[in-house]
């Protein structure tokens, strides 16, 4: 089982006589990265939340938005600020006796200035507004794990589809591998046969170069390093079970991906067979799209 590592909730739901709002969004991210917003009466949630977060998740960048209203929007507290108005009030004063202006002062639009009146908000208590928030924080978390393992089940079908368009592949270099050698030994007789006309040549030492090269052309190791890299990438993505705590393994799955494309580049590399080589392109568009898959899962 593999989790996607996008996904979304929205979450609204009473608590006493007010209402909580959470919207929590999973993005792309190579570790675990939290940003929370929220009022400033409730900024003191970050860390729970982080901690409630990263028991079910393990890596992705996550956005957590949390309103409240009711118990959770404490009423604000406003302390006017007199002196302040009347600074503003003798500074207006000067720039209309300097202007030549009538100077008839308002009061609201004292009221609008900054510092004229502050504005407090009251603290919650942490551990009362955490007790009253959590289980609707934990049946968020569960709306979205459940949204990032139905992405991730369409990820592992499109996945398996990949993997079994790459072994087909495999199985199809394997069976031009003799051909492979044989064309190489050839040729490299054939050019050895040239040469042989202007210099006197050892013939067993002839035989035991081209059986060198020849040997140093064949792929069977890559074609077997492959394949194991294959069925490595099924167990990992089966690794996860149901009921156990999910286990990150997008980055495991990307560097299976960074080594099947070294064998494969090795493949190419020690061939000139025009056949090999269409099939050796095949290959390398198929990891890249299993690559691609790869970078959404968590």
């Amino acid at each position: 089982m593999i989790q996607s590592m996008t996904g979304y909730c929205s979450l609204r739901e009473p608590v006493e006589d007010g209402n909580v709002i959470i919207e929590i969004k999973a993005l792309n991210h190579k570790g675990f990265d939290v940003h929370f917003h929220a009022p400033r009466s409730l900024t003191m949630l970050e860390i729970p939340a982080r901690e409630c977060l990263q028991a079910h998740i393990r890596r992705g960048r996550l956005e957590i938005y949390l309103r409240g209203d009711g118990i959770l929007s404490p009423e604000e507290l406003i302390h006017p600020n007199p002196e302040n108005a009347r600074k503003y009030m003798l500074a207006a004063k000067t720039i209309s006796d300097a202007l030549g202006l009538k100077f008839e002062p308002k009061t609201e639009f004292f009221l609008t200035l900054s510092g004229v009146l502050d504005v407090e908000e009251a603290d919650l208590p942490i551990e009362a507004t955490w007790s009253r928030l959590e289980p609707v924080f934990q049946r968020a978390i569960q709306r979205l794990v459940k949204m990032k393992q139905n992405e991730g089940a369409r990820q592992k079908i499109e996945l398996e589809k990949l993997l079994t368009r790459l072994e087909r592949c495999n199985y199809e270099i394997d069976k031009f591998r003799n051909i492979v050698i044989q064309e190489y030994r050839e040729k490299l007789l054939d050019r050895i046969a040239e040469w042989n006309q202007a210099i006197d040549l050892d013939p067993n030492r002839i035989a035991q170069e081209v059986a060198f090269y020849a040997d140093r052309s064949d792929i069977q190791e890559e074609i077997v390093r492959l394949q194991s890299h294959i069925a490595q990438f099924r167990e990992i993505v089966e690794e996860n079970a149901a009921e156990d705590p999910y286990k990150a393994v997008g980055r495991r799955l990307d560097f299976l991906c960074q080594e099947m494309f070294r064998e494969i580049n090795t493949m190419g590399s020690k061939s000139a067979s025009t056949d090999l080589v269409k099939i050796v392109l095949e290959m390398k568009g198929t990891v890249e799209q299993i690559r691609e898959q790869v970078q959404n899962v968590e």
